[in-house]
């Protein structure tokens, strides 16, 4: 297989797994949040602005539950990052 073939399975690839990753992270929001519940207010105020900072990073370490499935949505996405750049690296339609 050459380098161009490869850019074209690559770049809807790419696209559907960074859009699988956002759904797959949406439905770990849903369904994981609710173990903030633990939280007394004075706590939720610290948790809340360390998701508001960085919500993916903050979901994985105040949910337990939610550990496990961050693989999945590290590897959709950071495997769709890579497929997509290597597919415009590859492909010819420069400018």
């Amino acid at each position: 297989m050459n380098k161009e073939l490869l850019g074209l399975i690559f770049l809807p690839a790419g696209v559907m797994s960074m859009a699988a990753a956002a759904l797959w992270q949406m439905h770990v929001v849903m369904a994981e949040s609710y173990t903030l519940n633990r939280f007394k207010d004075k706590q939720l105020l610290w948790v809340v602005s360390a998701m508001f900072f960085s919500f993916t990073l903050a979901l994985y370490i105040f949910c337990p539950n939610a550990r496990k499935k961050g693989i999945l949505f590290w590897v959709l996405a950071i495997g769709g990052a890579v497929m997509y750049f290597l597919a415009k690296l590859w492909l010819p339609l420069r400018k």
